[in-house]
């Protein structure tokens, strides 16, 4: 026996990835799952470059012993002390750079039900196992619970979010370190150790070097976060929103290496060999196999049926633990390596405020749309912490302007900026949470076409273009410094971003379904440091206010650059500027009342950027000919009073001209009714007007004429 579990602890480092669709650098075949093109896993790989550092390994030999012997000491201690539940802190730490990978507290939360539904055996899948197994599937009695108090003494949701384009794991990078230095250094609640002796610590990702999730088994190295805590894809947590019930056991399977299991087929992460008939997992009743990576029951290249579906397998069928497995999990909760006998003591569930009903300490909530356009409704999601029994919101421009609700639907008519808050109650205490200008809504439609040469910006957000309410403030500026034509741009500090950042300039509606065949252009400058930059600027286009967006051009490389590599500020000249057209074609059923458009900077630690003279236009001469003639605007630009004048060559009922801000938003009626036939002449009065663009609409029965009035 003793020889046995020292074969299951010699590989404390032992770790299991599952596959993902994800691109990587060093792809192995042999560690693809079933049609799949993706390496399942990498661990031997960075067991290698651990042991090319001595005091790593002798430091590993100490570690095994002592493992080995205080797990044969307390095995027999363990199993004695069956119907012990024993609780774990456990904190969820996403590292997030804006995008799908920060995933929400439901589907976070999701992913805990289903960690303590599988220790707990409550897996209804677990009663139908084959034969062969029947009675073994077993209840760890591990439960896991969030942590309500933040190393500083901090009330906290348990869940810890850290922005930063890290979450991809840097090529070449060697496991995570970079990742959990990110999270200890920029997470919103706590900068600073999450000891992993009190808190079992979740890293959530985007990308972990081409894997599902890993970990490491118990080891003296526990003292470091990176060493005790698990990796796991945040595409992989739950089995709701953007992960799925395939994936939604990776967790199951990594704090089982947490607790000290190897795989079935022993300490190697290469499933299907068949010298894995000789290795062993440390555990009497997980028949040797070679191990599979397809859910097949009657695996038995062993000579001994294998248990496939058990949890520490890669058969993506699994749904038990046996006996043994039991055993030594539960006798490494009580091992003094790495710190797992402090994690369920009272005291420590004391501390991290994992001890049972915690205190009402924060309000918190989300909205499934922070920008909507006029008539639209708003999905409000309470995140107050620790469970709630009442809430009471305020909604500002919304209606109901009111609600007791926990989740409220909300609906606004009116475009403008709008505060929203929510107080929460519980035991006849309260806490609020109030965010400022937090909902923005646009009008329902726009006007075309647009001309933006941001002369007549000094600042974002305007009333025509914002940028995202989650990146910083200095994201995109106006600049006086250089521009294709006038005397300012839009711009992006490229030296104030980090690599892998990016940041969003935002349209306001635009109404396109005036012009049938509408097309977009804008001028762009733009240069690298050295020619390994690979920054990208992407124009994203929507039909539906934001709800959606697609990609309608990308520029990068050398059809993105339009001046030499520049290692100090890049401020282009005239002749450092380049135009890029989207054809009326590829915008098809885009052309509505409700389009969107925006510009996405994606950093590579290149230099800055520029954008310049904005066109989306069409033709509005075929409707303009079917009833007006000699159509002018004048003075234009003006600074006081203009002149409309036109020809008709009949009588015209029901003509309404208005004036229209660069937003759509009507300012004055011209005109409402008949039109005699012959000239017709209006004078437009736009003194008080601020300085900008202004469109005069003409409507006549459906058919529309606009015109751009400057107002210097």
């Amino acid at each position: 026996m003793l020889k046995t579990i020292l074969t299951g602890a010699t590989l404390f480092i032992t770790a299991s990835f599952f596959s993902q669709n994800h691109n990587h650098n060093h792809f192995d075949a042999s560690n693809a799952r079933d049609g799949e093109t993706v390496e399942y896993c990498a661990t031997h790989k960075k067991l290698a470059k651990l042991m090319e550092d001595p005091a790593f390994v002798q430091q590993r030999v100490a570690s095994q012993n002592q493992l080995a012997a205080e797990e044969l000491m307390l095995q027999s201690q363990a199993q004695n002390k069956a119907g012990t539940i024993y609780k774990v802190p456990i904190v969820f730490h996403v590292l997030h750079n804006g995008g799908s990978e920060n995933i929400s507290r439901a589907q976070i939360l999701d992913g805990l039900r289903i960690l303590n539904r599988d220790y707990r055996k409550q897996n209804a899948d677990a009663n139908n196992v084959v034969s062969a197994f029947q009675g073994m599937p077993s209840d760890i009695e591990f439960e896991f619970v969030l942590a309500t108090i933040a190393p500083n003494g901090q009330c906290f949701s348990g869940i810890t979010y850290t922005k930063s384009p890290l979450t991809i794991q840097p090529a070449g990078n060697f496991g995570g370190q970079d990742q959990v230095d990110a999270i200890v250094a920029g997470n919103d609640v706590y900068q600073g150790q999450w000891n992993p002796s009190k808190y079992l610590n979740v890293y959530i990702c985007k990308e972990i070097g081409g894997a599902g999730g890993y970990t490491f088994n118990p080891s003296f190295s526990g003292g470091s976060m990176f060493f005790n805590g698990i990796f796991v894809l945040s595409n992989y947590v739950g089995s709701i929103g953007t992960s799925s019930p395939f994936t939604s056991r990776t967790l199951t399977h990594e704090v089982g290496h947490w607790f000290n299991l190897s795989h079935t087929w022993g300490p190697n992460n290469n499933p299907g060999n068949a010298a894995s008939c000789n290795e062993d997992d440390g555990v009497t009743d997980t028949p040797n196999t070679i191990g599979v990576t397809s859910c097949n029951l009657s695996e038995s290249s062993c000579g001994v049926l294998a248990n496939v579906e058990n949890y520490m397998d890669y058969s993506y069928c699994s749904k038990m633990f046996t006996p043994g497995q039991k055993s030594r999990m539960r006798a490494s909760i009580q091992s003094s390596v790495a710190g797992r006998n402090n994690l369920w003591k009272t005291s420590n569930l004391n501390a991290t405020g994992a001890n049972g009903n915690p205190p009402l300490c924060e309000a918190d909530f989300s909205a499934n749309r922070q920008v909507v356009c006029a008539g639209e409704q708003v999905d409000f999601t309470d995140m107050s912490f620790h469970s709630p029994s009442g809430w009471s919101w305020t909604f500002p421009g919304g209606s109901p302007a009111t609600s007791t609700a926990q989740n409220p639907t909300i609906t606004y008519s009116t475009p403008g900026s709008y505060t929203v808050t929510l107080t929460a109650l519980k035991n006849g205490g309260n806490v609020t949470r109030s965010y400022t200008q937090y909902i923005k809504v646009l009008p329902s439609t726009g006007i075309a076409p647009i001309q933006e040469g941001f002369e007549f910006t000094s600042i974002f957000p305007s009333n025509k273009w914002f940028i995202d309410d989650s990146e910083p403030d200095f994201a995109w500026s106006i600049t006086n410094t250089a521009s294709a034509t006038g005397g300012k741009s839009a711009m992006v500090d490229n030296t104030a971003q980090s690599v892998g950042s990016k940041v969003t300039l935002e349209s306001t509606t635009i109404t396109l379904d005036l012009n049938i065949s509408a097309s977009i252009s804008f001028k762009y400058a733009f240069a690298k440091r050295n020619s390994g930059n690979n920054d990208k600027l992407k124009v994203m286009v929507s039909k539906n206010c934001g709800v959606t967006w697609a990609t309608k051009k990308q520029l990068s490389g050398s059809t993105f650059t339009t001046a030499p590599n520049t290692n100090g500020n890049f401020v282009p000249t005239d002749s450092q500027w380049k135009t890029a057209t989207i054809s009326s074609g590829s915008l098809g059923n885009y052309l509505n009342s409700k389009f969107r458009m925006k510009f996405v900077f994606e950093s590579d630690g290149g230099n800055n950027l520029y954008i310049d003279d904005i066109n989306i236009n069409g033709p509005v001469t075929i409707q303009e000919n079917k009833f007006l003639e000699n159509l002018s605007l004048y003075p234009n630009p003006t600074e006081g009073e203009a002149t409309l004048s036109f020809d008709t060559d009949k009588d015209l009922n029901n003509v309404t001209i208005d004036l229209f801000d660069i937003i759509g938003k009507k300012i004055t009626e011209i005109h409402s009714g008949s039109l005699l036939v012959g000239n017709n002449r209006f004078s437009i009065n736009t003194s008080g007007y601020e300085k900008g663009v202004y469109f005069i609409k003409i409507n006549n029965e459906g058919n529309n004429i606009l015109k751009k009035l400057i107002v210097k």
